[in-house]
């Protein structure tokens, strides 16, 4: 499944608006409610980019799901300020959005998904 995005965000509402943004860059988009449903969702996919809300993942788990699954993370949270972001980015997030900023994240992914395409040719 190329460019299969997973969402994981604290809000069914919000992550449901941000699928249906989401879906305009990758036809894949899955959305897991908990740490747990990822794990288990990404042992059966191959899934290129995730966008974890901070509010239910730690820095720690952002680098372990970078090793151990290869994917690439968006970090979202609803006040997420300078030292947040500097934290996400230095746990080897791509960027660390607003949760209700549906452009920038998607244009966060939209640049991931890009690169990984050039790069596969």
């Amino acid at each position: 499944m190329p460019n299969a995005v997973l969402i994981l965000q604290n809000n069914p509402a919000r992550a449901e608006n941000l699928a249906s943004q989401v879906r305009s860059i990758s036809e894949a988009v899955f959305i897991v409610q908990s740490l747990p449903e990822l794990q288990t969702l990404t042992s059966r996919f191959p899934i290129q980019i995730g966008v974890l809300d901070l509010g239910l993942v730690n820095f720690r788990e952002i680098v372990r799901l970078r090793c151990q699954l290869g994917m690439e993370i968006v970090c979202t949270h609803h006040t997420p300020d300078e030292v947040m972001w500097t934290e996400a980015l230095d746990a080897g997030a791509l960027d660390c959005c607003f949760d209700d900023d549906g452009p920038a994240i998607c244009r966060a992914i939209h640049q991931t998904l890009m690169s990984c395409n050039q790069a596969a040719w």
